[in-house]
């Protein structure tokens, strides 16, 4: 199978303050055609793992976190020669502990793995494994509440860290973090809490009305500059950022004005954006680190299917993730903000080529090929592979823009 066919991304980890603990990797192939031959497991797990190791990098893809990946028996019995350094062994569901197996992974550990059980639902038959897995993954959606606090009260007897896997509301990630888990996966933080009849913040108002000015269509470069420069704390971010390497300039920057002038309007208004969310003090790290990913992997597809206002793309990807800040229904979101009909028919509908764009880069966040338009992209002249670069690219930019944005500044200008 070669290296292109095979589909990479990751899903962050978390631990009980929303830090990112480790990624997993997820790996599918390319199964586009309806009758494309089942690919070997096997096969599919090596090739992603080496080109996480090889082709792409294991430090662009996870930076100084650890990778969860899927081992199968094979891979248990014949592991890759990688280092317990950088990866956690995954013990699928359907593994059964028979001698061979035990006996693998007793020297695995011995060597300084850490194992983790995948999809795990408790029963006696498994307590070898237990005995020599470091964390336990229970996938929240298979269990019903009762049967989920059941899982934690016996698996607590072990000595092991829990992981709560598919969680899919903030509500959920609190009933697990009551239970006593010690981790959690899923997309808990791209979906607000319920919080219906309540009143935006205060301080969210502030920012919200940030927001709305920097989206008027007609905001000239002074009026820019004087939005920007009430807020000096975001000043201060942006010409960290402006100067950052990821931007590569020659000359250090030091004036705002100077700045939008050199970057340019669009860039700046989208930068100030996405700084003005991260002021948002409530909300994890993790979630501004996503909602980075996915503006930038919405700019990067944006600009092999429409030649034009690759701006956009990048704003309705950021803008996308709005209802996990604020914690309110995106149609009462977007009633505060000046967007085109446009921008809102993207991000209510995922209608147009923005929506089409950003409901692409949904799909392959979560590894959901079923919601990609094959035939709409391969319209647009690109393939899969061209989604894969284009979230491979916007990993890259995180990571070598994430800390200017995460950080709160301790000066001003």
């Amino acid at each position: 199978m070669p290296k292109k066919d095979v589909l990479l991304a990751r899903q962050p980890i978390f631990d009980r303050k929303l830090n990112t603990y480790a990624y997993e990797l997820l790996f599918r192939p390319n199964m586009i055609d309806a009758d494309a031959k089942q690919v070997d497991c096997d096969q599919a797990t090596s090739m992603v793992m080496l080109n996480a190791f090889t082709e792409i990098g294991i430090q662009n893809l996870v930076g100084q976190h650890k990778a969860f990946i899927n081992f199968t028996r094979n891979l248990i019995l014949n592991p890759p020669p990688f280092t317990y350094k950088e990866i956690v062994i995954e013990v699928l569901e359907d593994i059964k502990p028979d001698k061979e197996i035990i006996e693998s992974l007793t020297r695995l550990r011995k060597s300084g793995y850490l194992i983790a059980l995948d999809d795990f639902i408790y029963h006696e038959s498994l307590l070898p494994l237990v005995d020599l897995a470091h964390i336990i993954k229970v996938d929240v959606l298979a269990l019903s509440a009762e049967q989920l606090a059941e899982h934690i009260n016996l698996l607590k007897q072990q000595d092991v860290l829990l992981l709560a896997e598919k969680v899919e509301t903030q509500e959920m990630q609190q009933y697990c973090m009551e239970l006593g888990f010690d981790y959690f996966q899923g997309y808990f933080l791209s979906k607000p809490k319920n919080i219906k009849g309540r009143k935006i913040p205060a301080n969210k108002l502030v920012i919200m009305q940030l927001l709305a000015d920097l989206q008027k269509p007609d905001i000239s470069s002074e009026q820019l500059h004087l939005t920007l420069s009430k807020d000096p704390g975001l000043s201060f971010k942006m010409l960290r950022l402006i100067n950052s390497a990821a931007y590569r300039r020659p000359n250090k920057i030091e004036s705002l004005y100077r700045a939008i002038i050199l970057i340019g309007l669009n860039n700046i208004k989208r930068l100030a954006s996405l700084l003005a969310l991260s002021n948002l003090d409530d909300k994890p790290s993790a979630l501004h680190e996503e909602t980075m990913i996915r503006a930038k992997m919405c700019e990067f597809l944006g600009k092999r299917v429409f030649s034009k206002d690759v701006d956009l793309f990048f704003t309705v990807g950021m803008f996308s993730m709005l209802e996990a800040f604020f914690d309110a229904p995106m149609e009462e979101l977007l009633e505060s903000i000046s967007l085109t009909s446009q921008m809102n028919d993207a991000l209510l509908h995922r209608e147009g080529i923005l929506g089409f764009v950003l409901s692409t880069c949904e799909a392959y966040e979560q590894g959901n090929w079923q919601a990609i338009d094959w035939v709409r992209l391969k319209s647009h002249g690109l393939s899969i592979n061209d989604v894969k670069d284009s979230y491979l690219e916007s990993l890259e930019w995180s990571m070598s823009t994430g800390g200017f944005v995460s950080q709160t500044p301790k000066a001003t200008t």
